[in-house]
C-alpha cells in the first residue's frame, strides 16, 4: 500500500489508528489525541523527543494561562450556582408569570432553564436539576410525557449557548479566538432559541390543548412575591454579562466575581453549608483538570497535524472541490450533526477544530459567528442517542424515565436549533452585532 511508504500519510493513518482504537476502549479524549499526536510525530520526525516536547510545552503554557484561569471559575460558579437552590424558586417565579398561557408550565420551564443557564455553564446540571424540579409540575398537570421531558432535555442545551459557556471556552482555545467576544456573540441567539423553544410549546398547545393545559392563576401579589429571590439573581447575571460586555473586567475576573455573588447570594439565603460548598470546589478542580488535559491533548495533536502539513492539504483539497459557501456550510452541518451521534460534544470540539478551521477562515467566514454556529450545533449532540448526555443525565436523576419518550420529545426543539443554524447563515449579525460593540476586546 502506497501510504505504507510515505511518511506523511503513515504518520497520519496511525496517529488517527491509534486515537480512535483508543476511543474505543474508553480512554479518556485528551490523552487519545496527546498520544495520537506523540505517535504521529514520532512516526513522521523518527523520534520520540519531539513529541514528548510538545506535551511539556503545550502543559506548562496551559497551567500556566492566565486566560485558561477561566475554566475553574466558570465551572466553580456553575457548581455554587447548581448548589444554591435557586433553581425551584426562579421555576417558581416563571411559573406564576407564565403559567397561564399555553402549555405555560413547559414555557416557565424552557425560561428557568436559560436563567440557570447564565450561571452554570453546563448542559447536564441544568437538565439534572429541572428534571427534578420541572418534571413533577408538568406530570401533575397531566402534560405530554415527551413534550416534558424535550423541553428539559433540549432547554438544558441552553447551557451551552448562553454565556457563561464553558463549550464557547474550549472552542475560543481551540481556534485562538477571544473567549470575551465568543461569550457575548452567544448571548443573543442563545436568547433567542430559548424564545424559539417557548413559541413553539405555545403554538403546539394551542392546537393540541392535550399536550399541556394552562396553569393556575395566581394574583398580583404572589407574581410579585416570587421575585424576591429572582431580582438579586438577575442583578448577578446583569454584572457578569455587562462587566465583559464594556470592559469593565475580563472573563476571568466576571467568572470569579459571579462565583463570589452566587455564594454571597446563598449565604444570605441559608442554602449553602461548608460541606456543600467544600463538594462544589472538589467537583470544580476535578472537572476543571478534566478539561486541561483534553486542552492539552488537543493542543498536542493539532500541532502534529501543522507539522505534517495535513492541515493545510486537507484545506486545500476542500477549497479545490469549489462549493458554494452554503454547500460547504450544510455539509458542515450534516457532518457534525452524525458526529453527535459517535461522540460527546468536547470530544467534537478537540478533534475537528484543528481540521475545520482552516477551511473556515480560507473561505472568509468569520470565526467568531462560526463558533456561534458550532456550539449551536452541539446542542443538537447533547441529546443525540446514543451518546447524548442529557439524556442519561435525566435517566439517572429519574430512573422512570423513558429513553425514546426523551428522543421523540427533543425532535421538534431539534427541529428549531437546525433553524436558528441556517438564520444565523443567513443573518451573521444575529451573532456578531455585540461582540463588536465590545470596549477593550
Amino acid at each position: 500500500m502506497w501510504w505504507i511508504d510515505d511518511p506523511d500519510a503513515f504518520s497520519l493513518v496511525a496517529s488517527f489508528v491509534a486515537i480512535f482504537g483508543l476511543m474505543f476502549m474508553g480512554v479518556q479524549i485528551g490523552v487519545c489525541l496527546g498520544l495520537g499526536g506523540i505517535l504521529g510525530t514520532y512516526l513522521f520526525l523518527g523520534n520520540w523527543t519531539a513529541g514528548m516536547n510538545m506535551v511539556l510545552l503545550q502543559a506548562t503554557d496551559v497551567t500556566s494561562s492566565y486566560t485558561l484561569m477561566v475554566i475553574p471559575m466558570f465551572v466553580l460558579l456553575g457548581s455554587i450556582g447548581a448548589s444554591s437552590g435557586i433553581t425551584s424558586d426562579l421555576f417558581t417565579a416563571f411559573y406564576r408569570w407564565l403559567g397561564r398561557v399555553h402549555g405555560g408550565v413547559a414555557v416557565a420551564t424552557i425560561a428557568t432553564c436559560a436563567a440557570m443557564a447564565s450561571i452554570t455553564g453546563s448542559s447536564v446540571a441544568v437538565a439534572t436539576a429541572m428534571t427534578r424540579v420541572a418534571l413533577p409540575a408538568l406530570r401533575s398537570f397531566n402534560y405530554s410525557e415527551r413534550l416534558s421531558l424535550g423541553c428539559i432535555a433540549m432547554g438544558g442545551t441552553l447551557a451551552i449557548m448562553i454565556p457563561p459557556s464553558v463549550t464557547f471556552v474550549l472552542y475560543g482555545i481551540f481556534a485562538e479566538q477571544s473567549i470575551g467576544r465568543l461569550l457575548i456573540a452567544g448571548l443573543i441567539p442563545g436568547v433567542l432559541t430559548a424564545l424559539a423553544f417557548a413559541v413553539k410549546i405555545v403554538i403546539r398547545c394551542k392546537l393540541d390543548p392535550t399536550l399541556g393545559p394552562k396553569g393556575p392563576a395566581f394574583t398580583w401579589r404572589e407574581k410579585f412575591e416570587s421575585l424576591y429571590w429572582f431580582l438579586p439573581f438577575f442583578g448577578i447575571v446583569f454584572a457578569v454579562f455587562a462587566g465583559i460586555l464594556f470592559g469593565i473586567w475580563t472573563p476571568v475576573e466576571s467568572g470569579a466575581g459571579g462565583a463570589m455573588l452566587v455564594l454571597l447570594l446563598a449565604i444570605i439565603r441559608r442554602t449553602v453549608t461548608f460541606r456543600s460548598l467544600i463538594i462544589a470546589c472538589r467537583d470544580a478542580a476535578m472537572v476543571s483538570s478534566s478539561i486541561f488535559i483534553i486542552i492539552v491533548g488537543s493542543l498536542v495533536f493539532g500541532q502534529f497535524l501543522a507539522l505534517n502539513g495535513f492541515s493545510e492539504r486537507f484545506t486545500d483539497w476542500i477549497i479545490s472541490m469549489e462549493f458554494s459557501n452554503f454547500q460547504l456550510f450544510s455539509i458542515f452541518v450534516l457532518i457534525y450533526m452524525v458526529l453527535g451521534c459517535l461522540m460527546e460534544v468536547t470530544s467534537i470540539l478537540a478533534l475537528t477544530i484543528p481540521l475545520v478551521l482552516p477551511i473556515v477562515i480560507k473561505v472568509g467566514w468569520d470565526p467568531i459567528w462560526f463558533g456561534v454556529v458550532m456550539v449551536l450545533l452541539m446542542e443538537i449532540a447533547a441529546v443525540t442517542p446514543p451518546v447524548g448526555l442529557n439524556l442519561y443525565a435525566m435517566k439517572a436523576t429519574l430512573p422512570d424515565i423513558n429513553l425514546h419518550s426523551v428522543y421523540m420529545g427533543a425532535i421538534p426543539f431539534w427541529l428549531v436549533v437546525v433553524s436558528m443554524i441556517f438564520i444565523l447563515y443567513m443573518f451573521p449579525g444575529i451573532a456578531l452585532w455585540l461582540p463588536g460593540l465590545m470596549i477593550g476586546q
